[in-house]
């Protein structure tokens, strides 16, 4: 898909992977609505963009509400009459033993992490079959590809939904004439931690398990892949390149792949019985 002359959305927009996404969509020509709870954060991106030479609009929205994802689209439509590129990017983390994490929890990390990227569909890609052009670009995480630990159930779970909704989508959508993408970064440094929630522990940080498979990248190197895989039409995304080679020896040998996972980290810390 060429870029130049678009109109994108990015939801997470004002700061990590969004951030870096909507400045290479500005250097590559396009328009940028940003996106985000944020506001401050948006406008700032925003001024960014304009100094690109690109037009910018910052909305306040809150994926998880239905009618801030609505009101988005409107605003987008009403100030650029298009959207031809749709990144759904915004996630937040719940870490702790997953029976102690409260419905509240795993009702607010599937309705950012998978619902989110729902809305998001339902609000923009009507008029991109209409037009029958168009790219989503939904950010999943390696941890839609497998299970790396045992402190982040509750992300995982939500990545593997949203990681099986972006491949359903891509074989709907593709033969329509839209493209979609699936970017699945490992460790990126961000301020991702921020929104951050522990369950019920007494020691939440015993509950962050070593990331032995990851090694951290910037998010702003990020942005370019995005955009290149936007290009390029590429459907799976990997920042991290080194997980490709993992993720096809998890292919040949699913239980093997799953022991030595559990091999390779510590155990979970133990709890007292009554916690």
């Amino acid at each position: 898909m060429n870029v130049d002359g678009t109109v994108a959305v990015v939801t997470g927009g004002a700061s990590g992977i969004g951030r870096s996404t909507a400045l290479e969509l500005a250097r590559a020509g396009a328009d940028v609505v940003i996106a985000d709870i944020h506001d401050d954060r948006a406008v700032d991106v925003v001024r960014e963009i304009e100094a690109l030479g690109r037009r910018a609009l910052a909305v306040h929205c809150d994926v998880t509400k239905d009618a801030d994802v609505e009101a988005l689209a409107a605003a987008a439509f009403d100030a650029f009459e298009r959207v031809d590129i749709l990144m759904n990017n915004a996630g937040v983390p719940v870490l702790g033993p997953p029976e102690r994490v409260s419905m509240e929890d795993w009702d607010w990390i599937l309705q950012v992490n998978l619902y989110g990227p729902i809305r998001g569909v339902r609000a923009f890609v009507p008029a991109m079959i209409d037009r029958g052009s168009g790219y989503v670009v939904n950010t999943v995480s390696v941890a839609g590809l497998y299970a790396y630990s045992w402190d982040s159930v509750p992300y995982i779970t939500s990545k593997f939904g949203a990681f099986g909704f972006t491949e359903g989508l891509a074989l709907y959508l593709r033969p329509q004439g839209i493209g979609v993408s699936a970017v699945c970064p490992g460790l990126v440094e961000s301020n991702f931690g921020e929104h951050v929630r522990f369950a019920a522990v007494d020691d939440p940080t015993g509950w962050i398990a070593p990331m032995v498979d990851f090694r951290p990248i910037g998010s702003d190197e990020v942005g370019p892949v995005v955009v290149n895989a936007i290009r390029e039409e590429r459907f799976l995304v990997l920042p991290h390149p080194e997980f490709a080679d993992m993720l096809r020896t998890r292919g040949q040998d699913l239980d093997a792949a799953v022991a030595a996972q559990i091999a390779k980290l510590p155990p979970p810390p133990p709890r007292k019985a009554t916690d």
